[in-house]
């Protein structure tokens, strides 16, 4: 049987330390038809070298050096340049199991699907090794809205993506929590997902990671704006219930701005802006949310006009 070529595309920005496992595991994958491509962010220390020298021994790599634009920046860069019938994106720090491609690929396949997603497990020197979200025990298809029980899984590293999925969507550039703000319009697209059951993507957790930096500072606002653009998006499309979902989601994140980030000059324009989201959010969810207790739409009342007395309280 004709395999398809599947594109890898690898964001590298300063990890030099980790950059030899992650490649290896990509080049040691039993599904040999790749195109690998590493986009250098701009490194400063030895990882745009440690590429060169990759991209020396296997055809398959091609590397791409650029000033530093940011993990959207180059995780755009390397779509642009994909010629693959499938898309994987794996993180330069993290590493794959030698069948993780294959095994999706398969599942994809076999079950014609649009997108395909492993288990992730989570590592590092300072916490224990865990499964990431709510992982599949065995290969499980979800049609229709049964689809979006992955919003909360919304990372793209542990997925393989049919292309045309991207022809009208890129990574916001700039912007943290990248794969929140996309991953609701590449599942309204997909017809099926396929959950392959199996661990195979190993996320690194490491201080100096996005991920790993303190949580409630200003880049907690990107969280929050990727959250209304869910939720937006899905109120538009009338998914229900994951519109609904979405709003309350888009509370707790305000909630935890409003008791965690300290008010001043540099945030002001970010409470101002989050007002505003959550207000329409608040009006939606009175309006034509489901399901809705009444304590729930107290504290919603609570964060909408009196933020202050509801962060005392929760």
């Amino acid at each position: 049987m004709c395999e398809d070529l599947i594109s890898i595309i690898v964001p590298v920005y300063n990890v030099e330390e980790f950059l030899d496992q992650c490649i290896k595991s990509v080049l040691d994958q039993s599904y040999k038809k790749l195109e690998i491509i590493l986009v250098d962010d701009g490194s400063t220390d030895r990882s745009g070298k440690i590429c060169d020298r990759y991209q020396m021994t296997d055809a398959r790599i091609k590397v791409i050096h650029k000033e530093n634009g940011g993990l959207s920046d180059a995780r755009n860069t390397g779509l642009r340049l994909a010629k693959g019938k499938y898309y994987s994106f794996i993180d330069s720090d993290d590493y794959i199991s030698s069948e993780m491609i294959q095994t999706m690929f398969d599942s994809l396949k076999r079950n014609q699907c649009d997108i395909a997603v492993c288990n992730m497990i989570r590592f590092g020197d300072a916490v224990d090794s865990v499964k990431f979200y709510y992982p599949a025990e065995r290969e499980q298809v979800l049609a229709g809205t049964e689809r979006f029980q992955t919003l909360n899984q919304p990372s793209v590293c542990n997925k393989l993506f049919c292309s045309e999925l991207f022809n009208n969507i890129k990574f916001p550039k700039g912007k943290y929590y990248e794969d929140t703000y996309v991953y609701h319009e590449l599942l309204y697209q997909a017809k099926k997902i396929v959950l392959t059951g199996k661990d195979s993507y190993w996320y690194r957790a490491r201080p100096g990671s996005i991920v790993g930096k303190k949580r409630y500072t200003s880049q907690y606002f990107d969280f929050i704006e990727a959250v209304y653009c869910r939720a937006r998006f899905l109120e538009e499309k009338n998914v229900q219930p994951y519109w609904t979902e979405a709003c309350l989601s888009l509370y707790a994140a305000y909630a935890n701005a409003e008791k965690n980030i300290e008010k001043s000059e540099k945030t002001k324009v970010y409470f101002q802006q989050l007002k505003k989201e959550f207000a329409w959010a608040y009006r939606k969810i009175m309006k034509r949310g489901k399901n809705i207790g009444m304590k729930q739409k107290i504290r919603l009342m609570l964060l909408r006009y009196f933020p202050r007395i509801h962060s005392r309280i929760y």
